[in-house]
């Protein structure tokens, strides 16, 4: 049985890199106590890729091919594009997961595919754990940074709910952006259609985490096969998130310099503050990356793009709106502007996280089985009303 364990920690003092150990333990599939053993050894992103490349040899020598899967990907997470290991750790998270879950394979609980889209090919997984009725088609996704792999876990908890669950990576994802070079689009859309074009689905919950929040409201506004949707982390304005970073006086100044197409000044602002925070340096360089830019003043313009306020009042579906009280990424506020935005949806449904619930960080990291749960209630009783 899948097991998430439940709790937040503090591992480390940079408070990206902290979240990022949290993740790693909370979903990723790592080792809580090997994580806190590293995490002071770890003071930059170089360190970061040594300690968690030693991890994974380690474990895939133990014969801990999970963990061994989990701590390549986390290293591949924060290795520079264009590292020459970035693809050799990328590619040895593939080759164990698929080890790891070989019997499930093998048995056919996980159906494994690609759904043709415009140019490139959408990787899935559909989960078929459960001997009883379906209560429901669930389509699960990501967003900024996600891999398929890191939400198979979620995939097989909401199987065994009873629902039939498709996991999938889209364009700037896993391995449709890592292999195939298929940037992000907006038009989200585009490869939700694709898969349930493919898997014949109708009447489904969509669900995208982080970014997703705002990708899947996007699909939801275009596609009338998506009954519900659940924005787990909530993404009402990706350009707005960007310019949160920065301290409340400089913001003006900044969304001055964007709007006069300041690319120049920008991009030395952005540069100086990438020197300074590991969470900048990382979020710029894997948004160019993932955006398909190749300066940070592209990638900002990038994300005025990544939005749901032009599509909020054409979602007419019962929405599920997520987010933690400390979501660090995130301001609280977007989960207001985005209710109120949704003045034509069938519901709306919001669930605020706590700290006390240890679920207070974004995407609730620190206790997933609670999240899962929460969606799994909601769409179950949507999907009851609707019938």
């Amino acid at each position: 049985m899948t097991i998430f364990p439940v709790g937040v920690h503090d591992m480390h003092p940079d408070e990206s890199l902290d979240f990022q150990l949290n993740r790693l333990a909370s979903l990723g599939g790592g080792d809580r106590e090997e994580l806190i053993e590293v995490a002071p050894r770890i003071a930059d992103l170089d360190d970061w890729k040594r300690e968690f490349l030693a991890l994974a040899e380690r474990a895939v020598a133990d014969g801990r091919i999970g963990h061994g899967g989990a701590y390549y990907r986390a290293a591949e997470f924060n290795m520079a594009h264009g590292d020459p290991d970035k693809p050799l750790a990328y590619q040895h998270q593939l080759d164990l997961h698929a080890m790891q879950y070989a019997n499930e394979y093998k048995a056919g609980t996980v159906e494994t595919g690609k759904a043709p889209a415009s140019g490139y090919e959408i990787p899935y997984w559909r989960f078929n754990l459960s001997s009883a009725e379906s209560s429901g088609t669930i389509v699960v996704h990501g967003g900024f940074d996600s891999y398929g792999e890191e939400l198979y876990p979620i995939g097989q908890e909401l199987a065994k709910r009873g629902f039939d669950t498709i996991v999938f990576e889209g364009p700037g994802q896993g391995a449709v952006i890592r292999q195939q070079g298929i940037p992000f689009t907006r038009d989200w859309h585009e490869p939700v259609g694709a898969v349930l074009d493919h898997l014949q689905l109708t009447d489904v919950t969509l669900i995208g985490l982080s970014l997703g929040g705002c990708l899947a409201p996007r699909a939801a506004a275009e596609d009338a096969r998506i009954s519900r949707v659940v924005a787990w982390g909530i993404m009402w304005d990706m350009f707005d998130v960007t310019a949160s970073a920065l301290p409340d006086d400089a913001r003006p100044v900044f969304e001055k310099l964007v709007d006069d197409g300041e690319d120049d000044v920008l991009d030395s602002i952005l540069e100086a503050r990438m020197a300074e925070s590991l969470l900048t340096k990382w979020a710029l360089e894997h948004g160019m990356y993932v955006l398909g830019v190749d300066r940070p003043s592209g990638y900002v313009h990038a994300t005025r793009g990544l939005t749901t306020r032009d599509i909020s009042t054409q979602i007419t579906q019962d929405v599920l709106l997520l987010t933690g009280t400390a979501d660090h990424y995130v301001p609280m506020r977007h989960l207001y502007e985005q209710a109120a935005a949704l003045t034509n949806a069938r519901s709306i449904t919001a669930r605020v996280f706590t700290e006390a619930e240890h679920a207070h960080t974004h995407c609730q990291v620190g206790n997933m089985p609670l999240a899962i749960d929460t969606i799994a209630g909601w769409t179950d009783e949507r999907t009851t009303a609707k019938r």
